[in-house]
């Protein structure tokens, strides 16, 4: 079973995220990392939260473009900023 399987909290096919984060550019992925990582904070109290998954996917798309080192600099600049 592929863990994005299923829809998200508005009903929409989860892989219809994957799809988008597969097609970014290395830039846009970046810009996305950094957005879904503070949001996915700021909803820490909301484990239901789609930006917690939307965090998995970009962390996935990391590690099979360059080995999550994309997503440790997104990391850092969002933990830089806080």
């Amino acid at each position: 079973m592929n863990k994005y399987e299923g829809k998200d909290n508005y009903g929409k096919p989860k892989m219809e995220y994957v799809g988008t984060i597969n097609n970014m550019s290395d830039e846009e992925l970046f810009n996305e990392t950094k957005s879904k990582i503070w949001l996915s904070a700021y909803a820490n109290n909301n484990p239901r939260s789609d930006y917690h998954w939307h965090v998995d996917v970009c962390y996935d798309a990391w590690k099979e473009r360059n080995d999550g080192e994309g997503y440790k600099k997104a990391y850092d600049e969002v933990v830089k900023g806080l």
